[in-house]
């Protein structure tokens, strides 16, 4: 099956028939035709779902309504299901085939109704523009009419404001209905699952639009739950789940059954574990239930019905009576979505043809269901209060479980209802309410039992995205799952089992690891047991990429008395969804460990891989959390207003007692010292502010300025850093400081973090990709028990402070490293040699630092055999921009650093920078030459006067921007060798220098300044004028003069 051809197909038809529904529903509401007169009522209808829904969900909602009834007839079109075929022609034929007997005077039996209003049609006796479409828009709609009996679910009988809008062209080349058939194969349709990707595909836009929405803080509304959460699951996972919750089941029952040949992924119990009871009343196949609660298209449902079926095979039922006892007796499914209730019940339906060739003459109903909101005056007429629940007298209707039914399409399955409140529930035959009160009744009915299995894989959606309501629920009534939909679902399926009954589950591994999922996983593994689990990683989902998306697939029985040993498998580095499936078959992947053991870990993450020896450390060493303190972060409530890159604001401003102070943020992966680029407001009045705002907040006074350690949340290893003593930390970044003021342990601490230790400890504590201050405190630390060697540590911090500071990125930047006087020859290319072997040296220096640290720390924790002290290339974290890592090999791209000397060039060009004066000149607003030469009487190279450099194809001015550079690569490097420095420069970064700063300069300054360029660009609008400008040296007359003196002049020359 090709996802990526049935992708772009189910997107593209859902476009073509919003357009073509939209332009039928406003031709509908604008004309006044004989035909439409005689549709009063189905236009009184349109307008009342119009005025209820707004057009667009109306649109919408006919749009899915005929996509599925047009899928779902090529399904049985290419099964041969129908007879005649509805939407697929015969073979050498363009007409469908229930259209080409029509024209030939053949009208099936069953459309006898139709078949005079069809001849006089086509006769020429009924007006009409194309008698041949007209003639198929009836045969469709008594087909769909037909269908009516056999599957109520997907084919609503059509005298409705559904046929008003179906598309006018039905025929052609480029209709819907030639796209249908063209985009699901024959071969295609043999697979029930073509239904659940279709189903998937077709809403795939939708989701694309609800993200996007996210981005800007808007919440996911109920109607977008299912298009935001949608994610087909991968057929072997599903066999996973369903073979190791059903057939694990029926083996209990049956040990001795051949049902294990037919199931490639089941999971054998290990070795000494005892099978566990069985749920009460089972005596057979037909007493066993199976629920997805979240059951999409079906995906979960139509493999459990294959399972179901090699089980009745074997208990020797009749063949022909299977499908109806499934469908009866065995399956349930719960959804919020009526699109994805239809595509179950018709995969399922299908399924059950499959088995059985005469089974739509006779069909059983799937027990399938897709939750709707009931109206509270239905719940008061269904309900007599006070009502006796949970020994409790409830006054109020809203008190009952019941009453979270009014938004059923909003918290679904999640809901739980009394089944003391089921009983209480009154039917009033013959009254307007029956249907109604019906409907209530078994919405009740699906949500307050228990099943013996249930299979699901739940939506994804952390609080974040949640609405207001929904966020509130799951506060409410899942308190240690409330953090994301898919946790408060595994919550849910404990109470949808009985005891010993199973549910199996896939979803994010955040649950196994991170601290706030601690007091969930520690009832899991007091409460229930772990039968087996299938850590799967990234890449699970052939359509997802990245890292982002872990997930991980389990089994859970509800007994708490554990197994001597559960099942773990290792999949997280199979990077390939499709070698996933391969490996798991892999023996040497299992783990077996009692869930027991992870109780000696702090937060018992489930940290299966770990060697038991290592679980001693935990008891036997003191907690780095009795070594360090934290106040939390600062948050100002408003980053647009308070917070800046330090470039962007006057340096005069920067520092203690001033407006602003360093800010750490977080930032990219880097050990020891640096990524400080912002400044926060720290004004008196600013700090009343965050004291005050109830999203704002500021540490303790005694903690500014104190020195601590800061770390970036989200990284593949952890790398901690020195924090500014000249500022503090936002909420982004995690931060803080040690308890005792004693200078060592800092240093023995911020080794210690930027260790193979800690990495190790956090691979337990929390393998994802976002670390937490808790995660942190939880390691075990040796304290004053050990020494390692403190200058090591010294040097560390030295060698990538150096590295920080030689970079205009940073505060402290002194000067570029071309240029210093260890490194600066004549001739550029030597200058780059010296420099090349100068951070050569530093960088392996830094690399034995951490190694020989790493050996003090693996000999104090006896972890020699668990870990090496090598340190990855990749991982040494000074001269990110410069250094190239190939197949392990070190090595120096020269052209990165000649674009930060024509970057530095360009701050000498316009007085930021001097090269006789280390750090900052110019850099607070409004300074000017003058200002330059009170810092610098006698500059090697003098600055720009008026800050105008124009930036031109050719050399209409001397001192433009390419003039300008020349002057300064003389004065920098001498005028003897200037051409040979010139042409090097040119050959390394691959063009004509004027080129480059006409092409090139402008985008590479803003991807260094981080889009807050502090050099701006002035530009005609075809831009043959353009002329940098340095923001800090901005005066009034700048744009008059730019005007005049530049503008005008360079227009003369053309001229």
């Amino acid at each position: 099956m090709n996802t990526n051809n049935l992708k772009r197909f189910a997107r593209e038809a859902r476009i073509k028939l919003l357009d073509q529904v939209g332009r039928k529903l406003e031709f509908v509401l604008t004309h006044d035709t004989a035909e439409l007169r005689g549709k009063q009522n189905e236009i009184e209808q349109l307008k009342r779902k119009i005025a209820e829904q707004g057009k667009e969900q109306v649109v919408e909602t006919v749009a899915y309504t005929w996509f599925n009834r047009l899928m779902a007839l090529r399904f049985m079109d290419a099964n041969g299901y129908t007879i005649p075929k509805v939407v697929t022609p015969l073979p050498g034929m363009t007409n469908p085939e229930i259209l080409q007997n029509a024209l030939g005077g053949n009208v099936e039996a069953e459309l006898k109704l139709y078949r005079q209003r069809l001849n006089d049609l086509l006769d020429g006796k009924t007006a009409a523009t194309d008698a041949h479409t007209e003639a198929y828009k009836m045969l469709l709609v008594a087909s769909c009419n037909q269908w009516h009996t056999a599957m109520p679910f997907m084919f609503e009988r059509i005298s409705d404001y559904t046929e008003l809008l179906l598309p006018d062209d039905l025929l052609s080349d480029y209709s819907i209905v030639v796209d249908i058939r063209n985009g699901m194969s024959d071969e295609d349709c043999q697979q029930e699952e073509l239904i659940g990707w279709l189903y998937q595909f077709y809403i795939a836009d939708k989701k694309d639009d609800v993200f996007e929405g996210l981005k800007k803080n808007i919440k996911i509304t109920a109607e977008n739950i299912p298009a935001a959460t949608q994610l087909f699951t991968p057929r072997w996972i599903v066999r996973y789940m369903v073979e190791n919750t059903l057939g694990k089941l029926w083996l209990t029952l049956k040990p001795n059954s051949k049902l294990r040949q037919h199931m490639p992924y089941y999971i054998e119990a290990p070795e000494g574990n005892d099978p566990a009871p069985l749920p009460e009343g089972i005596k057979g196949v037909t007493d066993i239930t199976f629920l997805d609660p979240c059951q999409g298209s079906g995906h979960v449902l139509v493999y459990a019905f294959d399972l179901f079926t090699k089980i009745y095979e074997e208990e020797g039922y009749n063949t022909n009576e299977i499908p109806a006892l499934i469908l009866e007796h065995n399956l349930f499914g719960i959804d919020i979505d009526e699109r994805a209730a239809q595509l179950a019940a018709f995969a399922l339906t299908m399924k059950a043809r499959s088995y059985y060739s005469r089974f739509l003459r006779k069909p059983v109903q799937p027990h399938v269901i897709a939750l709707e909101n009931v109206n509270e005056d239905i719940i008061k007429q269904a309900v007599k209060l006070p009502l006796q629940v949970a020994g409790k007298l409830v006054y109020d209707y809203r008190d009952l479980t019941l009453y979270n039914l009014t938004q059923a399409d909003n918290f679904g399955s999640l809901i739980q209802i009394d089944p003391e409140e089921l009983k209480a529930l009154s039917i009033q035959k013959g009254s307007i309410w029956q249907e109604q009160e019906q409907n209530l009744k078994e919405q009740a009915e699906y949500l307050s039992r228990q099943y013996h299995c249930v299979v699901t894989n739940p939506p994804y959606m952390g609080t974040k995205g949640m609405n207001s309501s929904l966020s509130d629920f799951v506060e409410e009534n899942y308190p240690t799952s409330k953090y994301d939909l898919f946790a408060s679902f595994m919550d849910r399926c404990t109470e949808f089992i009985p005891n010993y009954g199973y549910y199996a589950m896939i979803n994010q591994n955040s649950w196994m690891f991170l601290s706030s999922y601690d007091d969930l996983r520690s009832n899991l593994l007091k409460n229930e047991t772990i039968i087996s689990l299938i850590h799967l990683g990234p890449r699970t989902f052939p359509e997802i990429s990245g890292e982002v998306v872990q997930s991980v697939s389990f089994i859970i029985n509800k007994n708490n008395e554990p197994l001597q040993n559960s099942v773990f498998v290792r999949l997280v580095d199979v990077k390939d969804a499709f070698q996933k499936e391969v490996e798991f078959k892999n023996l040497k992947r299992y783990y077996f460990i009692s869930q027991r053991s992870f109780d000696a870990i702090p937060g018992k993450p489930l940290a299966y891989w770990v060697h038991r020896s290592l679980l001693d450390k935990f008891n036997s060493f003191q907690k780095v959390d009795e070594f360090i303190h934290s106040d939390g972060q600062n948050k100002t409530g408003n980053n647009e207003r308070y917070v800046r890159f330090f470039w962007e604001v006057p340096a005069s401003k920067i520092g203690k007692n001033n407006k602003y102070i360093l800010y750490a943020k977080g930032g990219t992966f880097r050990k020891w010292y640096g990524n400080i680029v912002h400044v926060v407001d720290w004004s008196d009045e600013s700090r009343k502010f965050y004291r005050s705002n109830k999203i704002a907040r500021i540490i303790k006074d005694e903690l500014w300025y104190k020195p601590g350690f800061t770390f970036s949340r989200m990284a593949s290893t952890v790398n901690v850093r020195c924090l500014d003593t000249r500022g503090t930390f936002d909420a982004t970044t995690v931060s803080f400081y040690t308890k005792d003021s004693n200078s060592d342990l800092f240093n023995t601490l911020l080794a210690f973090f930027n260790s193979k230790i800690v990495d190790y400890f956090i691979s337990i504590l929390n393998p994802t990709l976002v670390f937490q201050l808790i995660d942190i405190q939880k390691i075990p630390f040796f304290g004053y028990n050990a020494k390692i060697d403190e200058s090591l540590v010294e040097k560390a911090i030295s060698l990538s402070k150096n590295d920080w500071d030689s970079t205009e990125q940073s505060f402290d930047f002194k000067e570029f490293s071309l240029l210093s006087p260890s490194i600066k020859r004549k001739i550029l290319k030597e200058s780059m040699n010296e420099f090349e072997q100068n951070a050569k040296k530093s960088f392996y220096e830094l690399k034995k630092i951490e190694e020989v640290l790493n050996e003090q720390f693996i000999k104090i924790y006896e972890l020699n055999k668990e870990i090496n002290s090598q340190v990855p290339l990749e991982q040494i974290s000074i001269l990110q921009e410069e250094v190239k890592i190939v197949n392990g090999e070190f090595s120096i791209e020269p052209v990165s650093v000649l674009l930060q000397l024509l970057s530095y060039s360009v701050g000498c060009i316009m007085g930021r920078y001097s090269l006789d004066k280390p750090g900052l000149a110019l850099a607070n607003q409004g300074e000017n030459l003058q200002d330059f030469l009170q810092q610098v009487s006698n500059p090697t190279f003098m600055p720009d006067e008026d800050n105008i450099i124009p930036v031109l194809d050719g050399e209409w001015f001397n001192d433009d921007i390419v003039g300008r550079f020349k002057v300064f690569l003389k004065a920098a490097f001498g005028e003897e060798y200037f051409e040979e420095n010139l042409k090097y420069i040119e050959d390394t970064i691959g063009k004509d220098i004027r080129k480059y700063f006409v092409k090139d300069f402008y985008n590479d300054h803003i991807k260094r300044y981080r889009k807050r360029p502090i050099y701006w660009m002035f530009s005609s609008p075809k831009g043959h004028f353009k002329a940098l400008i340095y923001m800090h040296r901005y005066q009034p007359d700048l744009c008059s003069k730019m005007l005049n003196d530049y503008l005008q002049a360079f227009i003369s020359k053309l001229e």
